[in-house]
């Protein structure tokens, strides 16, 4: 198939990451409205209990069904076999779930006054059939992923407003938010016809092995990372949870949407692996840690040195005791988007996601241990201390066994330039701070004054990505010109 522009593709999904990210804030600002804490918690537990089944039947395709497409994707076969034999898994795996959440809802008493919304939201994993996102992102059609769930979304939202009016339609609720995975999966399944067809022998056992192994580590990696708030509500109560869960959510937010523009770099490593082309996969290694390092970086000072702005503005004075929380977690940016981008990428496209594996479990342990000794002490913010520890050792383990499969050239005037911006960049907002004030909505001008910046002296520094970028922003605008 022909290769689509990388550039393209961060943007689409960058865009389409982000779209995702602030959409619940709109969408359960009205919700919460309208189906009051009862309605809300009540959709949102029985949506929890059918994600664990979703979870369960996705196996590891998510991650490990992009690798195996895009390296089986030079003959239309090839790539037609690939697929249903991974189809084949995801539909076996999610039959058996399937069954096993309904024999659960209904035999289980304690579901007995909310059956229907049980039986509603089984649809998730009946749609979980066509959840074939993986095949999508391996063929690098980032552009149409972006464009379905934009469309999806705002349908979603243009339903809630029309049908949802008062706290007893959280039934239609729940109903709508499987059809928005349906207005989701189902177009994936109708566009197929596209670049598949029929194919005969169809092996599943070479999967196996690598699709569980990754399941393992989600597993793990989801142990690990619900001990927060399970060992902070047993030690602290609620409210500590509250303290904690709110900066964990912005710091997600903000690690997804700049991983998401090299994300999309995934597809096209894994099939320089296999192919043996090591120069082009160190290139593009190179080019996607830059990006990463030029965007992580800065978001992570950013956030420490906003905090005591940006918890009041976005929750509330309520929530002043989550700053110190936020600036901790704030590490947490550049650190996991290295490690997913130097170690899960790498290990998973050459084979190695046992690696991959050790590394979560290596994380569980250490992050449990911590918790236990820093929670009771420390509250949230130990929570935050035990999990910054922990991802450090995933990396560390991580790029310990990555590192032979490549190697990472980054450039002394890259570094350079980084350096001086970052330092420009953490001077504008401590000075910012003094002269305008710390008034939360102050945080939204210093923040777009230090972005400008910081990008600002990257360009007069001759910063490499900057100036490519500048040289090919200029060469389109002549071209339209010239048109």
């Amino acid at each position: 198939m022909e290769k689509k522009s990388l550039a393209k593709n961060s943007v689409f999904n960058m865009a389409y990451k982000g779209f995702t990210a602030l959409f619940p804030l709109v969408t359960t600002t009205y919700i919460s409205r309208v189906l009051l804490p009862e309605g809300v918690g009540r959709v949102a537990y029985a949506n929890t209990i059918v994600s664990y089944f979703v979870f369960v039947a996705s196996l590891g395709l998510p991650g490990y069904g992009v690798k195996a497409i895009a390296q089986n994707n030079e003959t239309k076969e090839q790539r037609s076999r690939t697929f249903f034999e991974l189809f084949l898994i995801n539909l076996i795996s999610t039959l058996i779930c399937l069954a096993a959440y309904y024999i659960f809802v209904n035999s289980v008493p304690y579901f007995a006054e909310r059956r229907m919304l049980f039986q509603i939201m089984g649809l998730m994993i009946v749609l979980n059939i066509f959840n074939i996102d993986w095949f999508y992102q391996g063929i690098e059609e980032y552009g149409f992923i972006a464009v379905r769930g934009f469309a999806v979304k705002i349908a979603s939202f243009v339903l809630m407003l029309l049908f949802v009016k008062d706290a007893g339609d959280y039934l239609i609720y729940a109903l709508i938010l499987c059809i928005a995975t349906a207005g989701n999966n189902l177009p994936n399944a109708l566009r197929l016809p596209r670049y598949v067809a029929p194919v005969s022998g169809i092996r599943i056992r070479q999967h196996m092995r690598p699709v569980l192994i990754l399941l393992a580590s989600a597993v793990a990696t989801e142990i690990y990372t619900m001990l927060d708030t399970v060992m902070l509500e047993y030690f602290h109560g609620e409210v500590c949870v509250g303290y904690y869960s709110n900066p964990v959510r912005i710091v997600r937010m903000t690690y997804t949407v700049v991983i998401a523009l090299v994300a999309v770099f995934y597809p096209r490593i894994s099939s320089y692996y296999k192919r043996g082309e090591k120069e082009n996969c160190d290139a593009l290694l190179a080019r996607g840690t830059k990006i990463l390092l030029l965007l992580s970086l800065p978001g992570a000072a950013g956030l420490a040195l906003t905090a005591d702005m940006i918890v009041p503005l976005l929750f509330g004075n309520a929530f002043l005791p989550s700053i110190r929380t936020l600036q901790i977690l704030s590490v947490l940016v550049p650190v996991f988007s290295i490690a997913y981008f130097l170690g899960h990428i790498v290990l998973t496209a050459v084979g190695m996601e046992r690696m991959i594996l050790w590394a979560s479990i290596g994380g569980a342990v250490i992050n449990a241990v911590s918790n236990l000794f820093l929670i009771p002490a420390y509250r949230q913010e130990g929570a935050a201390i035990a999990s910054v520890m922990a991802e450090f050792v995933v990396t560390g383990i991580l790029l310990w066994h990555a590192r032979k499969y490549y190697t990472l050239r980054i450039g002394g005037n890259f570094v350079f330039t980084m350096r001086i911006s970052l330092f420009l960049l953490v001077v504008s907002v401590v000075l910012l701070k003094q002269t305008a004030g710390t008034a939360p909505w102050m945080a939204v001008p210093i923040i777009l004054c230090a972005v400008i910046i910081y990008f600002g002296s990257l360009a007069i520094l001759k910063n490499e990505l900057i100036a490519e970028l500048i040289k090919k922003a200029g060469c389109r605008i002549r071209n339209r010109r010239g048109g």
